[in-house]
């Protein structure tokens, strides 16, 4: 589908594209979302520009490839989608920078395009030139990872807390420790799958934009932002890779505390075997089949053997108490 955004009377004109004669003269923002053959035709018809297909879309992304034909900027840049769900994902977003358009091929449906979409209904003084377009919609784009960032960290505080608090093994509802700590492992890994597709991205935003400047070196007025957008991805990355460690520190904190709460379980089996030790020795004695026990004819042998076997278990709680072991 061809979406095509275009100023009308200080207006943000909407409109969708079917065929050649649909496109404005004017400076727009052409959206396809899921192109086929058809959309490809038409554009390429209108504009007079090669437009990658999926194949080449896919070989751009992984090669990272910007490239300049005849004037027009061939850019392809990784962008968060489904950020808010278990299983965040990075496509690829082709961006084609023309003297009077913006182009952008897309299969995913990022919210920083929404929220771009938003803007410019809202702002028609973004059409001034395209290179405005391209600058206002990578701003959006970092601005969305920015937020993702900022939900990786309270997702870290909250398990810190819940970690390293004197109750970690406690939660309403949830009394199993084994099962709790399953619970905050889950969710730190989905906090590490999240913070690794956010460094994918920044880090494929930060090529674009030094090449975005290059292909906008006819306008420096442009310089100063497109800086700006590159400090602010640098101290991103740099914000992504202080909670990669912080994820490593809490899965190693996390991976410790469950050791710690094995080894008190097993603890407590121990002090139980030792306890009923000694009282075991005493039943095992009484048990012995020999003639000569003078204690299985007594008529207080039976209660005698069994204060025997509790004393056996008391003393050594006692002596475990006194040391500080208990």
């Amino acid at each position: 589908m061809i979406t095509v955004y275009s100023r009308e009377d200080n207006a943000t004109r909407i409109g969708a594209v079917t065929s050649v004669s649909d496109f404005p003269s004017e400076t727009c923002w052409i959206d396809i979302v899921n192109p086929t053959e058809g959309d490809l035709e038409i554009v390429q018809t209108s504009l007079k520009v090669g437009v990658p297909d999926k194949r080449e879309v896919w070989r751009n992304h992984v090669l990272n490839r910007f490239y300049m034909e005849e004037g027009v900027a061939y850019m392809t840049a990784a962008v968060i989608n489904k950020s808010n769900s278990k299983f965040p994902e990075t496509s690829a977003v082709t961006f084609i920078l023309g003297p009077t358009f913006l182009l952008t091929m897309r299969e995913i449906e990022p919210t920083s395009f929404k929220n771009f979409t938003d803007r410019i209904r809202k702002n028609s003084n973004l059409f001034n030139t395209s290179a405005d377009l391209a600058e206002a919609l990578f701003e959006e784009m970092i601005m969305r990872v920015a937020h993702n960032s900022e939900v990786v960290v309270d997702t870290l505080d909250d398990l810190s807390h819940r970690v390293f608090s004197p109750k970690a093994f406690e939660k309403e509802g949830m009394r199993n420790p084994t099962q709790i700590m399953k619970t905050i492992l889950k969710t730190l890994g989905e906090a590490a799958d999240l913070n690794s597709k956010i460094n994918e991205s920044l880090h494929s935003i930060s090529r674009m934009l030094v090449f975005f400047k290059q292909a906008t070196a006819a306008h420096p007025a442009k310089d100063s932002d497109i800086d700006m957008l590159t400090a602010d991805v640098t101290a991103l990355i740099k914000q992504s890779a202080f909670l990669s460690d912080k994820i490593t520190f809490q899965l190693d904190a996390t991976l410790g505390m469950i050791n710690v709460e094995q080894n008190m379980i097993i603890k407590i089996f121990s002090i139980v075997t030792v306890f009923f030790l000694p009282a075991t020795l005493v039943s095992s004695i009484y048990g012995m089949n020999f003639s000569h026990m003078p204690e299985l004819h007594w008529i207080w042998g039976y209660p005698f053997a069994l204060f025997l076997m509790v004393l056996c278990a008391l003393v050594p709680h006692y002596y475990f108490r006194k040391k500080g072991w208990l």
